[in-house]
């Protein structure tokens, strides 16, 4: 029965990309659904970006490990959509594709934009490649094939409703999978909590377990630099993920954006408590998994009836699913407006032949980078560490450019540079062993290269001459 409602999900979210697919007239349609999503369906998409793999799989297998602690991970997510919103104000009037398309504005440099989408397109698909894996792992503790099939059926599906429906596709169904993936996870935790007699009696058995003396408390027994080093990570780059932007960019206007920047901060804070819950639980229950990556499918799948538990299993699956699409969108966006269409194509943009021949180069790229991102995670597992790896240096070359150049008005280029090129430099050292004050080289390396920023511009920043 689990299986049967599994199939019967993705059947379902897939028929809708098909059918979004007639909303598709252009590019802008493609990749930002028309520059027309309302609060609503802005606010499930940006909230879907988030609550997938690494917010029900991730923070369910660090809560197996380390207890509530893990619950400071999705808390720095939604603090950085929050903080996004200070920067929001500095982008109105902006029809734009990309955050990297700010930096060339901001500094006027067509190679500050090609550096800064290279990197972000190689962390993209770096985690693109972890959702892969993710799914797949999470079918195959189903029975569906080993490994590699599973992830197979997955990115098949993900991929294939993506370039039919592209943005509109993918919020339409975020905003489906969202409702089902909270109603999942929340029943799911009550049930179990009900089953097993109560949290009181969980408690005990995750105890008896001998787990870390600060497994229970959030705050209490724990080291103030650990929360920090938990929380910066994901904040600095919600800052500046092309991911958060492009469904920023896709709101009707600056107010909308706001509203649902506010309203993913608070649905994220309520709904990530649930797989930290779950993960906990799994300890007490399952206390001698293999890989605790499976924590929460297992428990599901021995403590809840089969419907439900399908159900459950289909929200996890939806979760992942959101991610990846989101991800896809962004990568794709990245491609198609940030290297195609700024340094290869020469036509007319307002021509409607242009505007079809571009559609059909998104829905191009969207199979190519969603395929190669599949390869990557199951043919090529060497690769996938290093594109692990450029997920610190995007945020150490990107993070100083973007945000100084949206909050502060004397950020130059000559100090964006230097900026980017610092951030690379200092994680390369770090990488080699040197040590910046105990701090966690990714955290490092983007505070040190706004303070480098900084100097260099103070030194270079020129007052634009009074008007008359």
């Amino acid at each position: 029965m689990e299986i049967t409602i599994i199939i019967l999900y993705l059947a379902a979210i897939f028929g809708v990309g098909i059918y979004c697919n007639k909303f598709n007239k252009n590019v802008d349609d493609y990749l930002l659904a028309g520059r027309n999503l309302g609060v609503g369906l802005a606010t499930g998409t940006l909230v879907a970006t988030y609550f997938g793999g690494g917010y029900v799989i991730g923070v369910g297998s660090e809560a197996y490990n380390v207890g509530v602690s893990s619950y400071w991970s999705p808390v720095a997510g939604a603090l950085g959509i929050l903080a996004v919103c200070l920067v929001l104000k500095r982008m109105e009037g902006m029809r734009v594709y990309t955050v990297t398309e700010i930096v060339e504005r901001r500094y006027n440099s067509s190679f500050l934009r090609l550096a800064t989408t290279v990197l972000s397109l190689l962390a993209l698909v770096g985690i693109l490649a972890s959702q892969v894996s993710s799914a797949g792992s999470v079918l195959a503790s189903l029975g569906i094939g080993d490994m590699t099939t599973s992830a197979i059926i997955v990115t098949a599906f993900f991929v294939g409703f993506t370039a039919f429906g592209g943005l509109w596709a993918v919020t339409v169904t975020d905003f489906i999978q969202i409702i089902v993936a909270s109603v999942g996870l929340i029943s799911a935790t009550l049930v179990v909590i009900f089953e097993s007699g109560g949290w009181s009696s969980i408690v005990t058995k995750i105890e008896a377990t001998n787990v870390p003396s600060n497994y229970f408390n959030l705050l209490k027994g724990t080291e103030p630099s650990y929360v920090l080093w938990l929380i910066l990570p994901m904040f600095i780059y919600t800052l500046i993920g092309q991911d958060v932007y492009q469904r920023l960019f896709a709101a009707k206007d600056t107010k909308t954006a706001f509203k649902a920047a506010v309203l993913s901060f608070i649905c994220l804070l309520i709904i990530c408590a649930f797989p930290v819950i779950l993960g906990m639980a799994a300890r007490g229950l399952e206390p001698n998994l293999a890989n605790p990556v499976l924590a929460i499918p297992t428990v599901i799948r021995a403590m809840l009836p089969p419907a439900l538990s399908g159900f459950t299993l289909a929200a996890i699956i939806a979760a992942i699913v959101s991610t990846a699409d989101s991800i896809l969108t962004a990568a794709t966006s990245h491609v198609v407006n940030d290297i195609y269409v700024r340094y290869i194509c020469r036509d007319d943009m307002e021509d409607p032949a242009v505007q079809k021949k571009l559609l059909r180069m998104s829905k191009l790229m969207t199979v190519v980078v969603g395929v190669g991102s599949a390869i990557i995670a199951l043919a090529i597992p060497s690769v996938l560490a290093i594109l692990n790896s450029s997920y610190t240096l995007f945020t150490a070359g990107v993070f100083s450019p973007v945000v100084c150049g949206l909050l502060w008005k004397k950020a130059t280029r000559a100090g964006a540079y230097a900026g980017l090129f610092s951030g690379l430099l200092f994680v390369v050292l770090g990488w080699s062993g040197v040590s910046f004050f105990g701090i966690p080289v990714d955290i490092a390396s983007s505070l040190l290269s706004v303070l480098v920023l900084m100097i260099v511009s103070e030194f270079t920043y020129k007052p634009e001459p009074e008007k008359a």
